[in-house]
C-alpha cells in the first residue's frame, strides 16, 4: 500500500511538474495561456510550493557562469545543459528556488546552499534516506549520476545532468555563495 501511495504522489508531482514546464514553454509569449506569463504555476510557485521557486525564472543578467547555469541550466558556451527530463533552458532554481533554500510541493526538495549540503551531521531526509554530508566530489556525483553521497540513488523527480568539469565546478562556487 505505501508503495503505491509512493507511486501516485510520484505521479502527482510530475503532473505538476509537467504543468509548470508546459505552461513556461509555452506560456502567453508563445501563443498558449495557461492564466498569463508561467501560467497557473507563477500562483502557485508563490503559495504551496514556497515563495522562491518561480523567482529568477526572468532574470537575463548573470554575476558568474555558475549563476547562469543554477538559473538557466546553460553552459558556458551558452548551449543548454542536456537533463534526463528533456527540461530545456531552466536551472536548480526551477525546484530549489532562487534562494537555494528548497521547497515544500507534493514532495521535499531539499536545501542545496552549499552550508547546508556540507553540513557536517548530514542529512536525515522526509522519506527516511540518510546520508554523511556532501564534498566537491560527492556533489558532482550526485548532479551527473543523481547518487547522494551514501550511494542512494535520489528520486526520480531530480534530473541527472549532462555536464563538463568546469560548468559543475563554477556551479558548485555560484552555491558557495548561498
Amino acid at each position: 500500500m505505501k508503495s503505491d501511495l509512493q507511486k501516485g504522489l510520484l505521479f502527482i508531482t510530475a503532473g505538476i511538474m509537467g504543468l509548470f514546464l508546459t505552461s513556461y514553454l509555452f506560456g502567453s509569449n508563445r501563443g498558449f495561456n495557461m492564466m498569463g506569463r508561467m501560467g497557473m504555476m507563477r500562483g502557485m510557485g508563490s503559495g504551496m510550493m514556497g515563495g522562491g521557486m518561480m523567482q529568477g525564472q526572468e532574470k537575463t543578467v548573470f554575476s558568474s557562469n555558475g549563476e547562469k547555469i543554477f538559473f538557466k541550466g546553460i553552459n558556458s558556451k551558452g548551449e543548454i545543459i542536456k537533463n534526463t527530463h528533456g527540461m530545456q533552458g531552466v536551472g536548480c532554481a526551477m525546484c530549489h528556488g532562487a534562494d537555494a533554500r528548497g521547497s515544500k510541493m507534493m514532495m521535499d526538495v531539499p536545501d542545496i546552499r552549499w552550508s547546508s549540503l556540507i553540513n557536517p551531521e548530514g542529512h536525515v531526509h522526509s522519506s527516511g534516506r540518510r546520508h554523511p554530508p556532501y564534498t566537491e566530489e560527492s556533489f558532482k556525483t550526485c548532479v551527473i549520476a543523481g547518487i547522494d553521497p551514501a550511494g542512494n540513488q535520489l528520486s526520480t523527480m531530480m534530473p541527472k545532468w549532462e555536464m563538463s568539469k568546469e560548468d559543475l565546478e563554477d556551479l558548485i562556487s555560484y552555491l558557495k555563495t548561498k
